[in-house]
Protein backbone atom coordinates (compact mmCIF):
# COMPACT_ATOMS: atom_id res chain seq x y z
CA UNK A 1 0.00 0.00 0.00
CA UNK A 2 1.18 3.49 -0.99
CA UNK A 3 1.20 6.29 1.20
CA UNK A 4 -1.35 8.14 -1.13
CA UNK A 5 -3.06 4.76 -0.84
CA UNK A 6 -3.52 5.01 2.87
CA UNK A 7 -7.01 6.04 4.41
CA UNK A 8 -6.59 9.79 5.81
CA UNK A 9 -6.68 9.36 10.00
CA UNK A 10 -7.76 13.03 11.40
CA UNK A 11 -5.02 14.38 13.82
CA UNK A 12 -5.69 14.50 17.43
CA UNK A 13 -6.89 17.85 18.46
CA UNK A 14 -4.15 19.85 20.50
CA UNK A 15 -4.88 21.88 23.01
CA UNK A 16 -3.59 25.08 23.28
CA UNK A 17 -2.86 27.25 26.56
CA UNK A 18 -1.13 29.57 27.98
CA UNK A 19 0.70 29.84 31.65
CA UNK A 20 -0.92 32.00 34.04
CA UNK A 21 1.64 33.95 36.53
CA UNK A 22 0.95 35.76 39.38
CA UNK A 23 1.55 39.23 40.21
CA UNK A 24 4.25 38.00 42.15
CA UNK A 25 6.01 36.12 39.28
CA UNK A 26 4.63 32.78 40.86
CA UNK A 27 3.24 30.05 38.12
CA UNK A 28 -0.62 29.65 39.22
CA UNK A 29 -0.91 26.64 41.11
CA UNK A 30 -3.37 24.68 38.77
CA UNK A 31 -0.53 25.39 35.95
CA UNK A 32 2.40 23.85 38.14
CA UNK A 33 -0.14 21.01 38.65
CA UNK A 34 -0.61 20.15 35.53
CA UNK A 35 3.39 20.81 34.46
CA UNK A 36 4.12 18.07 37.62
CA UNK A 37 1.65 15.99 36.57
CA UNK A 38 3.07 15.72 32.88
CA UNK A 39 6.85 15.79 34.33
CA UNK A 40 6.12 12.88 36.73
CA UNK A 41 4.44 11.03 34.12
CA UNK A 42 7.49 10.79 32.34
CA UNK A 43 10.15 10.60 35.01
CA UNK A 44 10.25 9.00 38.37
CA UNK A 45 12.42 11.41 40.13
CA UNK A 46 10.05 14.03 39.26
CA UNK A 47 7.57 11.38 41.13
CA UNK A 48 9.42 11.51 44.25
CA UNK A 49 10.51 15.06 44.49
CA UNK A 50 6.67 16.23 44.04
CA UNK A 51 5.94 13.44 46.59
CA UNK A 52 8.53 15.10 49.20
CA UNK A 53 7.29 18.72 48.43
CA UNK A 54 3.51 17.58 49.38
CA UNK A 55 4.47 16.32 52.63
CA UNK A 56 6.72 19.40 53.51
CA UNK A 57 3.80 21.47 52.73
Amino acid sequence: MTPASQPHQPAEPQVSTTLKWASDGELSSLDLERILERLCAVDPAAHELTRQLQLNS
